[in-house]
């Protein structure tokens, strides 16, 4: 077992006191999370590690499905929640996300912000301890949270556009910080990228025992995306550097695509040559986290679905337009379970139940025992986001089967970048500047591994196609749909919006509350 790896999954949280403060709570009283201080603690390279993993966890839990992945997924037209006849998965919480109409007391916005606010203040209690400690050995691991503090303000930028900069170990409750522009939040996260970026290794020069930490490559193919959506943020378009950070992760010889597409989404998919950066997760191990992706988007069926030991919740789908993106031949439309007899994806046959309850869970036909069926499993078309029975819906796995998972909780690393991502960037910054013949095999070079015909053009278009297609469900899509200027259009079950204020998200009503400097959104 590696040793970052087993630290996370073990949460060695064992740094200095810290407060979980932040403006997202209106408590602001000191907590003591330990007994451990810079004096007694940090004596050698493990201490320091370990007081880095509760930060790597923290933000590792963004994509397990939870209401941070909701509020990144569920507003845009590839991740949509059926509500269900007998009332599961029905709420407003994903119809307002599904339908735009969300409002600054969303209780996921909330979760999101405090999700990310937490990261920020782990990450500048162990940066003051560090320093205090006076150890000779602790620029990388500096360097490191401050990487991982920019990547949780990049979110916030990206999310809620104004909101402070704060790099105190805590917070003052007589002088609470003052809120900061979009332009000033995006400056300091290039600032502090580009500080850290001097200190971290290169993937070529780390072995498995780094696996799941933050190297060069992981930091350039942020400050890749942050120039990507530079326009957005400040105004002024930046392509040329987002060509110059693909091309510092694409030519540093470190990634390569993979033969085939599934390979990074399966159950042991670390340390792929694909992968640049992935949040780690090990719920076979004692104190370990997982991600129940695959027990929340598999059909309502009980009685070991595909051998799986939980009967699969049934809750997050697609729509049509996402599967039609994809043409017959391309691999990558093997991930969807389409309108039909559901087929076993181990063996290709039909699942047979003993009848369909279109308000409740159909149970697998077992010879000898049920009483009821043999009948294929059909999945019906949705018709909207209310009352639709159990089996209506377009599923997808793309994070495949684990045979290790722990209550319905897997173990399949989620990347927070892979080097698909960062072609397709590149190709998009070089169509930005008219240079489409140059962005062309880019495009080419991924849609011909999972066996997609040979573009002879291309056009921006284009591209936001073959980014829906290759990073779909990957966290990638709103800010895609927004750069593209198409996040506000009509999609199923979504009407066209009068204005783009729903670009941006609303502070959380209970973070203004607690701290008034804090100004709300504009359509708010």
């Amino acid at each position: 077992m590696k040793f970052f790896k087993l630290l996370i999954n073990k949460q060695f949280i064992v740094c200095l006191s810290f407060l979980l403060i932040m403006f997202s709570s209106c408590e602001l009283e000191e907590d003591v999370y330990s007994i451990y201080t810079p004096d007694n603690f940090y004596a050698n390279d493990a201490q320091v590690l370990s007081s880095l993993s509760g930060a790597y966890r923290n933000f590792a839990g963004i994509p397990t499905f939870g209401a941070p992945y909701r509020v990144l997924e569920c507003c845009t037209d590839q991740v949509v929640v059926h509500g269900k006849i007998q009332g599961w998965w029905a709420n407003s919480s994903f119809e307002q996300l599904a339908e735009h109409q969300w409002d600054a007391d969303h209780g996921y916005l909330w979760s999101m912000w405090n999700t990310l606010f937490l990261t920020v203040g782990q990450a500048n209690a162990l940066i003051a301890s560090l320093d205090a400690a006076g150890l000779d050995n602790v620029a990388g691991a500096k360097a490191e949270l401050r990487a991982l503090r920019a990547y949780a303000y990049f979110y916030l930028m990206d999310l809620f556009g104004s909101v402070p900069i704060f790099t105190e170990p805590k917070v003052d409750p007589n002088n609470l910080p003052d809120q900061n522009s979009r332009q000033q939040v995006f400056d300091f996260v290039i600032s502090e990228l580009g500080e850290a970026v001097v200190e971290l290794p290169s993937q070529n020069d780390v072995g498995s025992e780094y696996y799941g930490r933050l190297t060069k490559e992981a930091v350039y193919s942020l400050l890749a995306m942050v120039y990507l959506n530079a326009e957005v943020y400040t105004g002024t378009a930046q392509w040329d550097k987002v060509i110059t950070n693909a091309d510092l992760v694409i030519n540093s010889g470190a990634f390569r695509l993979l033969d085939d597409y599934f390979d990074n989404f399966v159950y042991n998919n670390e340390e792929n040559e694909e992968m640049i950066w992935a949040g780690v997760y090990t719920p076979d191990i004692t104190g370990g986290i997982g991600h129940p992706i695959v027990q929340k988007v598999l059909p309502g069926i009980g009685g070991g679905l595909f051998g799986l030991p939980y009967t699969p919740q049934n809750g997050f789908g697609t729509r049509p337009s996402v599967a039609a993106l994809y043409e017959e031949q391309d691999d990558r439309k093997g991930l969807f379970l389409m309108p039909g007899e559901l087929k076993d994806p181990r063996n290709g046959e039909t699942v047979m139940v003993e009848e369909i309850v279109p308000d409740g869970n159909s149970f697998l036909y077992e010879e000898g025992v049920s009483t009821k069926g043999p009948v294929p499993y059909v999945i019906i078309e949705a018709t909207g986001i209310r009352n639709q029975p159990m089996n209506a819906g377009i599923k997808w796995i793309k994070w495949g089967l684990d045979p290790n998972t722990n209550g319905g909780n897997a173990g399949n690393d989620i990347a927070w970048f892979r080097l698909a991502d960062i072609i397709l960037m590149k190709a998009e910054a070089l169509a930005r500047q008219n240079k489409f013949g140059e962005a062309l095999p880019l495009v080419n070079q991924v849609r011909e591994r999972s066996h997609a015909s040979k573009l002879t053009s291309v056009t921006l278009n284009d591209i936001f196609e073959e980014r829906g297609r290759e990073l779909a469900f990957e966290m990638k899509r709103r800010n895609d749909l927004i750069r593209f200027g198409k996040f506000n259009d009509a999609w199923e079950f979504k009407a066209a919006a009068s204005d783009d204020h729903w670009n941006l998200f609303p502070i959380p009503k209970r973070a203004i509350d607690a701290n008034n400097k804090l100004q709300q959104n504009p359509g708010y």
